[in-house]
Parts: C-alpha cells; structure tokens; sequence
C-alpha cells in the first residue's frame, strides 16, 4: 500500500483539465544588488522538448530556473505556459500553483516513507487504486519496479535520484524543471540514469528544462542546448549545430576536447606558434590576429625539428593517448587514437586536420566564425 500523506485531496477533474502546451519565457532579468545575474534571456520549449541550460558556474542558469519554479521572484519578463501569461513582476502565482515538477541534485527524499509513499506523496484527487498504479507507471519509467516496498536509506545515490525523478512525475505536472540532477552520482551510474531520465522526460510529453555544467551530459539528454554565459544566451540549437558551428569561442572551449592558440591571417589558412594550419575555402586577411580552436582530435604529430613545438607531457587514457604540447608560452592538448610515439622534450611537428578547426575573430568579441 502507498502511504497517506494527510494532504486535503483535490478534484481529480480539476487536475485532468489543466492545460498543456510549450514554455515561453521573455527578456527574463533579475540582479542582486548592482549585480546582474540575468541580462534579457529568451526561451522557448514545446511540449515533450527537453532544452538543457548549459554554463560555467555563475552563469545564472539556477537562478533562471529558480525563477520559472516561482522560488525566486521575478524582477523583469515575462514568463507565459500554453500561450498565456504566467506571471509577470508583481503577479507571480506561488510554486505549488504552478504545477511544474522540480528535481534537484539534492534528492530531499522523506526518509521514514517508503520509495512508494514518496511517489505518492504529491498525489491528490485519485482513488487509492489509481493512485498505486500510477506509482508503480512512474517507477518503472525510471527502472525502478519492485523498489516500492524499499526505504530511501536502502538505496544507492542514483536510485535515490531515480526515486526524486519519479516523484516529480507522478503528479503530472505541466512541465519538469531540473537543476544539475545527475551531479551527485558517480561517473558510472550517471550514463545510466541519463538514458531512463531522458526516456522517462520525453514519454511525460512536458517541455522539460534541464540545468547541466556538464557539456557531455547536455548532449547526451538534451533536443535543444541554450548555452547562458554571463547571464545571456548566446547561442539556442540542437547538440549537433552547437558542436559543428559554435557561435562564439567561448562555446568550444565549454563543450571540452579543444585548445584555444593565438593565430593571423595567411594566404592559405592561419599561421600558429605550432605551425600553420591550411583551410581551404576559407578567407582570412593576411596577418589578421585571429583565435583558432583546436578540436583535440585535429592534429596528427611526428618528429620535427629543434625549434619545434615541445612535447611536455604525454599519458595514456585507455582508448585514446593524451600529448601536451608547448610553444611560444602557449599550450596545445592533442588526443590520438593510437600511441604517436614522441617521448616528453621531443620536438615535433603537426599536421591538422581542418575539420577540427575553428577561427575567430579576435577583436570582435571573438563573436564572428572567419
């Protein structure tokens, strides 16, 4: 049996009429003090969409979901569910009115209810045996059947998480909002419950919001990244188009597996401290300072001459070998799928691939692909 939770139970007709449709929020701002955390972020996520929020620490992405729970006030925007307004500054309904379900890297499970009782414990309106059937639906979309006679302090962290997840399903709620939930399990469960957490995410049919740091993470869960940086969003596309074509360097460097060298502008590419790398097609002003990124599988290395670039650390990373280079006071990562054979002072040469590379330009707020 599922516990009561002793709440006052709503009209399950009341629940079933509730609205369903895409998330929309509008030129979202919001400071503490004179500091600006958000600066204008625009966002849209349709129904059974998952868009991940990708940033480095301090880049408001909490805070934005934080204020879409209605759990921090909203200063400036407006966010609108199904095509009507939500709320706007001075009309925000409360987090429960809202009916969007919330899980977080902190699980907060209650630890004297069983793994069911915490399902349940958000239910209202439902018989107890529509109740417990949709318990049991909501913990086998996360793989989690049979866990229902279970205590949270039996499980292990990611089956904690599971449980968190289920429980902000079961309500049905309009739609999923999720800050950093993966971050506190360990490395080898975490693929795991990103596949039953996506699967799960895109079956509830909800525009989902996920908040990650994790570049990998977001490309394995999300439809749609909106990489925030210092508060904007600077660029909104699916996984495939934010690795392919950046929109600013900013973002490479995020996504990891890539080194930013200084370069200018030659007649066939761009000259670098470790060498120059020929692009065809692409123009570039002769001696035109530039940053190249350097996707860390682009560059093919032998043994050059003594001004070469320096191999300063090399170490094996199981399916790929790791070689750190220096040149000019500048660093290069390169990662190979078999062992190159330079030994740590060696001087090398290189050979890139300009698939795995990508120019900006230097002045311009490193904003503009060459």
């Amino acid at each position: 049996m599922v516990e009561d939770c002793n709440e006052k139970p709503e009209r399950a007709d009341a629940v079933a009429a509730a609205p369903t449709g895409g998330l929309r929020l509008d030129q979202i701002r919001h400071g503490y003090g004179p500091h600006s955390v958000l600066k204008g972020v625009s966002l849209s996520v349709s129904p059974g969409e998952i868009v991940c929020l990708l940033g480095a620490s301090g880049s408001g992405k909490s805070t934005l979901l934080r204020i879409i729970a209605g759990l921090e006030p909203l200063q400036s925007g407006v966010i609108a569910f199904a095509g009507a307004e939500l709320a706007r500054p001075g009309r925000e309904p409360p987090p429960e009115a809202r009916r969007f379900g919330l899980v977080f890297q902190d699980h907060v499970l209650f630890p004297h209810l069983t793994v069911a009782g915490n399902v349940a414990f958000g239910l209202r309106g439902l018989d107890g045996q529509e109740r417990e059937a949709r318990v049991r639906r909501r913990l086998r979309q996360v793989g989690l059947e049979g866990y229902g006679h279970r205590y949270p302090h039996t499980l292990s962290g990611g089956e904690q998480q599971r449980v968190a997840l289920a429980r902000a399903l079961a309500p049905e709620p309009l739609a999923m909002l999720l800050d950093e939930p993966f971050a506190s399990v360990d490395a080898t469960l975490r693929r795991r419950l990103r596949d039953d957490a996506r699967r799960a995410l895109r079956a509830s049919g909800v525009p989902s919001i996920i908040v990650t740091h994790d570049a990998r993470e977001a490309m394995e869960v999300a439809d749609r990244i909106a990489v925030l940086h210092q508060g904007q969003i600077i660029q909104d596309d699916t996984p495939a188009a934010v690795w392919r074509t950046p929109a600013v360097r900013f973002i490479p460097e995020l996504l990891g597996d890539s080194s930013a060298v200084e370069g200018v502008g030659a007649a066939d590419g761009v000259e670098t401290r470790f060498g120059r790398i020929h692009l065809p097609g692409v123009e570039i002003r002769p001696d035109e300072p530039c940053w190249v990124i350097l996707r860390s599988g682009s560059a093919q290395l032998a043994l050059g001459p003594s001004d070469g670039p320096e191999v300063v650390d090399s170490r094996f990373l199981g399916d790929r070998h790791l070689v750190i280079l220096e040149a000019g006071g500048e660093r290069l990562r390169t990662l190979h799928g078999t062992d190159p054979k330079v030994a740590v002072g060696a001087r090398v040469k290189l050979a890139f691939d300009p698939a795995g590379v990508l120019v900006y330009d230097k002045f311009d707020n490193d904003s503009h692909l060459l």
